[in-house]
C-alpha cells in the first residue's frame, strides 16, 4: 500500500516533506492549508499537514507524535498588515488558504484588542491588500511578498502599516509556543490498516523530519535558486536559513502542547469551535517527544 500523504505547498513546510517528494512508494499531493481536512474526509489522503483549528473540530484520526508547524516566537510569515491601529479595525480581509490563523486573529482580537471586525474570506492580491479593509491577513509565502511590497514602497512603520507577526504576539500574550499544523492520519485509513501500517506511516513522517532538518542549508540553495523570498520579503539564503532554523519549529513538545491546550481553550472560549465537540485536551497526552 502506497501511503498517500497531503501537506502545503509554502515553504514552511520542506523540511519535512522533501524527503518525501519524487519517491516511487509515496503519493505526495499539495493544497492549500484550508483544503487538507477535506482530503481526510474524502480518503483521498491518508495523512494531511492539518491546521489545528480543524483537528480542534474532530478532522481525522491519530496524530504522528513529534512533528508539527509551530513557532516558538516571531514566526515571520503569518502576518497582519492595517492601515490603522488594532483596536480600530473593523474589517479585515483573510488569506482563504489559513484557518489556524484566522482563528488566532480572532482569539488576539478578542483577548488584546476589544474588538470584532467583520471577516471577509479573500485570495489575497498583493497589490489590493488593503483597497477594501482595513487590514489584512495573509500567510505563507503570500506574506514575504506583500512584506516586500510594502517595504519597497516605503509603507512600513513610521505612520503607514502597522505590521503584526501573529505567533510573536501569541508568545507575548501566553508565554508560550504556538502551534498551525500537525499531521493527522485519516479515519479511512486507520479503519483500513494495521497497527504495523500504521506505526510504518508515523516512522515514514518521523524519518522524513529528521531528513529534512538535516538539509536545511541545500533547501535554502534551492529556495533561493527558484526564486523564493524569506522573512522580510528578503531573497538572500541567510533570511531562508533564519526562516527554517528560526522563525519555525517543528516539534511537538511539552510546551508546544501547553500551547495547543491554551489555545484550544480560547477558542471554545470564543465560540471559534463548539464546547464538547471535536479534540478533548486529555487527548493530547503522549503526543510529546521529538520524532526519534
Amino acid at each position: 500500500m502506497i501511503p498517500r500523504i497531503a501537506a502545503v505547498s509554502f515553504l514552511n513546510s520542506w523540511p519535512l516533506v522533501d524527503a518525501l517528494a519524487g519517491r516511487d512508494d509515496v503519493q505526495l499531493v499539495t493544497d492549500i492549508p484550508s483544503q487538507l481536512p477535506e482530503l481526510l474526509h474524502e480518503d483521498r489522503a491518508d495523512a494531511a499537514l492539518v491546521p489545528v483549528v480543524e483537528w480542534f473540530r474532530g478532522a481525522g484520526a491519530g496524530v504522528v507524535p513529534g512533528i508539527a508547524l509551530a513557532t516558538g516566537g516571531p514566526v515571520d510569515s503569518v502576518k497582519l498588515f492595517a492601515r490603522v491601529p488594532p483596536p480600530e479595525i473593523r474589517h479585515v480581509a483573510v488569506d482563504r488558504g489559513s484557518k489556524t490563523s484566522v482563528a488566532l486573529l480572532r482569539v488576539l482580537f478578542a483577548e488584546l484588542w476589544g474588538v470584532e471586525p467583520d471577516f471577509k474570506v479573500v485570495v489575497p492580491q498583493v497589490g489590493t491588500l488593503l483597497d477594501e479593509a482595513d487590514a489584512a491577513l495573509v500567510i505563507g509565502d503570500r506574506c514575504f511578498a506583500a512584506e516586500k511590497r510594502f517595504r519597497d514602497e516605503g509603507l512600513l512603520g513610521a505612520g503607514g502599516i502597522h505590521e503584526i507577526d501573529l505567533g510573536d504576539t501569541w508568545r507575548q500574550m501566553t508565554g508560550l509556543p504556538f502551534v498551525f499544523a500537525v499531521w493527522v492520519m485519516g479515519d479511512g485509513f486507520t479503519a483500513r490498516s494495521t497497527s504495523a501500517e500504521r506505526d510504518d506511516l508515523i516512522r515514514l513522517l518521523q524519518d522524513a523530519k529528521e531528513t529534512g532538518l538535516g538539509r536545511i542549508d541545500a533547501l535554502a540553495d534551492r529556495a533561493v535558486a527558484e526564486g523564493r523570498l524569506g522573512p522580510g520579503g528578503s531573497a538572500e539564503r541567510e533570511a531562508i536559513v533564519h526562516y527554517f532554523r528560526e522563525s519555525m519549529s517543528y516539534d511537538l513538545g511539552a510546551e508546544e502542547l501547553a500551547g495547543l491546550r491554551r489555545f484550544h481553550r480560547l477558542c471554545v472560549e470564543h465560540r471559534i469551535i463548539p464546547a464538547g465537540r471535536g479534540l478533548d485536551p486529555a487527548d493530547l497526552t503522549g503526543l510529546e517527544g521529538s520524532s526519534r
